[in-house]
């Protein structure tokens, strides 16, 4: 269990400061998705000379090891705010490390969860747990097999060990049933509170599957690769089309100021869109025309075009300003 638990340190070193699983960063560096966080501190990792203390530890299988497991799993669980309700639990690795220059002990447990989710997690002393879901560890096992590495980073409980099978059923949970073909996991949002997978089904459908890691629990959510590449977020192993940046408040501001509007928005309403031409209808009000202007905008590569007209004119569209009367 020695490789087990320094990987599960070096993905806290690696994710929790923002940065990016090997085996992500290798895939996606332009994703919204690979810039990581995770719950918990980044931790030391153990050495060769502790193998032995990993190999000592006792019958994890009895009962008393079982019910242990699953009481200092909880507890861990709960440190991290995991929406988690453990089923099963099981001790992995246990031994000592060196964190800022003192022993701390470090102890490795494999969780189930009631929502299909499965984790390993590690305490690690003061320095607060770490947590690794099993799409993320078959992820990293993969990738230090395509080194020509050998790897203990997987899951092995009887409900975490068919990775596929976990998220077909987060797929179904989604409302989008599907015999997983293909399985990539993706990372965190920025936020560590959800976790993104890239599904391919077996009739060659590609989707994103969102699934929450903090508390209050929420379901599973399944976007198409079309819908996640309008949010930024490509498929890889299925085309999805290209990325599309996410419209912001910003992205009005700038198409104002591209197509010579004099204006800088104090305040802007997005109306809604066309039911024909799919322009944006946005309200805008600003100094330079205190009685507000209402713009057409086409964005992603809609060809129709741009128009500006002050709020008088909108009503005649059926367009009624708002921000003025404010």
């Amino acid at each position: 269990m020695l490789r087990l638990v320094v990987g599960l340190a070096a993905f806290a070193v690696l994710v929790g400061i923002g940065g990016c699983d090997r085996a992500l960063a290798q895939n996606s560096r332009n994703d919204p998705a690979s810039h990581m966080t995770t719950p918990g501190t980044p931790g030391g990792s153990l050495n060769a000379n502790d193998l032995e203390k990993f190999r000592a530890v006792g019958d994890r299988k009895s009962f008393q090891a079982l019910a242990r497991a699953r009481t200092e799993s909880g507890r861990l669980v709960s440190a991290l705010n995991l929406a988690c309700e453990v089923t099963a639990a099981e001790e992995v690795g246990h031994g000592e490390s060196k964190v800022g220059g003192k022993s701390v002990d470090v102890a490795v447990y494999e969780v189930a969860c009631g929502n299909g989710m499965g984790y390993l997690l590690e305490s690690n002393g003061v320095q607060g747990p770490i947590a690794m879901s099993c799409f993320a560890a078959d992820a990293t096992r993969a990738a230090d097999r395509a080194h020509g590495e050998s790897s203990e980073m997987y899951c092995q409980l009887p409900a975490n060990r068919d990775v596929k099978g976990a998220a077909a059923s987060l797929m179904s949970a989604g409302g989008t049933p599907c015999a997983v073909d293909q399985l990539r996991w993706f990372g965190l949002g920025a936020s560590g509170q959800i976790e993104y997978s890239e599904v391919v089904c077996s009739d060659g459908k590609g989707y994103i599957l969102k699934t929450p890691r903090t508390r209050p629990s929420i379901q599973a959510a399944v976007l198409s690769c079309q819908e996640a590449a309008a949010r930024g977020l490509k498929c890889h192993l299925t085309d999805g089309g290209p990325v599309t940046a996410p419209v912001t408040a910003q992205t009005f501001r700038d198409a104002l100021r591209q197509n010579g509007v004099e204006c800088e928005p104090a305040d802007i309403r997005v109306i809604g869109r066309e039911s024909v031409d799919r322009r944006y209808v946005v309200e805008v009000q600003c100094p330079q025309h205190a009685a507000g202007l209402v713009a057409f905008i086409p964005l992603n590569g809609n060809t129709n075009p741009f128009e500006i007209v002050d709020c008088a004119a909108a009503v005649d569209r059926g367009v009624v300003c708002q921000l003025a009367t404010k």
